[in-house]
């Protein structure tokens, strides 16, 4: 049985070549056709798209992308799963597959040499490179249209949290300040080959150019990292590093922000944030910075 549109099951893949997955590199291969057409469907790409897939494995996702969009450009880190894709598919039209680290990858000359603005970025996370990869992500905004992740559940809520709830986290508030985050479905363990220890969470990304935002990115984030460094702390204390650099007292924040600083920052929305980083003093603000 076919997993995607044309790819063989990953099972069958490994006993053919050779090849053991790497529990280093989070290597548990996607085997439910079922989970690739909700993933596919999931994604609303047009045959304008181009699509750049994060680590593509034996192509249960890729062949459906390519299907859908006008260009599929698959990064795979492993060199055994490219010489084993390479051998048992040769090369597919629509497909360009691309040996390499994704934290290296240059969205801009991808969206350049085919002919695009911004791009769709898809693919499964391994944990251990979730958040430099999302920061990265962040970086190439300008290139980067959306984004279909699949992560580990626990990572995948603490991307989508928001104030009050448990995983809420400076990375949640940092990707929420350049994009509009939405909690698409759960996948379950047991639609990857080898099974994995957890269920995977379809989380979407989707930048826009404008939510509004008053600050600038360096200075929210500096606001972000001080109040979750000391998340535990009231405002007043966790900011008490960041508003003396700037010669800023905290009840002079609280009067030109509105915010209440004996809160802790758990409790802030990402707009709050904002409302803060603004503010302060030297941080200049959007406008000031286009």
């Amino acid at each position: 049985m076919m997993v995607g549109a044309g790819a063989t099951p990953p099972s069958v893949m490994l006993a053919k070549y050779g090849l053991a997955p790497s529990k280093q590199r989070g290597q548990n291969f996607l085997s439910d056709p079922n989970v690739v057409r909700k993933v596919v469907s999931a994604v609303g790409l047009s045959s304008d798209d181009l699509v750049v897939e994060i680590g593509p494995g034996f192509g249960a996702l890729t062949f459906g992308l390519a299907e859908a969009a006008r260009h599929v450009v698959a990064v795979e880190l492993d060199s055994g799963i490219v010489r084993a894709f390479l051998e048992e598919y040769g090369q597919c039209e629509g497909i360009t597959l691309v040996t390499g680290d994704i934290l290296d990858f240059d969205f801009a000359g991808a969206a350049g040499r085919h002919g695009v603005n911004r791009l769709v970025v898809v693919g499964k996370i391994p944990y251990n490179v979730t958040s430099p990869l999302v920061r990265r992500l962040i970086e190439a905004r300008q290139h980067v249209d959306r984004c279909l992740i699949m992560v580990q559940s626990e990572v995948g809520d603490r991307i989508a949290s928001g104030p009050g709830e448990n995983d809420y986290s400076g990375l949640s508030a940092v990707i929420n300040y350049h994009a509009r985050v939405r909690r698409l479905f759960t996948v379950k363990r047991t639609c990857f080959h080898p099974r994995p220890k957890v269920d995977s969470g379809v989380i979407e990304i989707a930048f826009e150019d404008d939510l509004g935002r008053r600050s600038t990115p360096e200075a929210f984030e500096a606001v972000v990292h001080a109040a979750f460094g000391k998340r535990r702390k009231m405002l007043r204390q966790s900011l008490k590093v960041l508003l003396n650099e700037r010669g800023l007292t905290a009840s002079k924040l609280e009067a030109a922000t509105g915010v209440d600083l004996s809160r802790r920052g758990e409790t802030l929305t990402v707009e709050e944030f904002d409302k803060l980083a603004a503010a302060l003093p030297g941080a200049g603000s959007k406008a000031d910075a286009s």
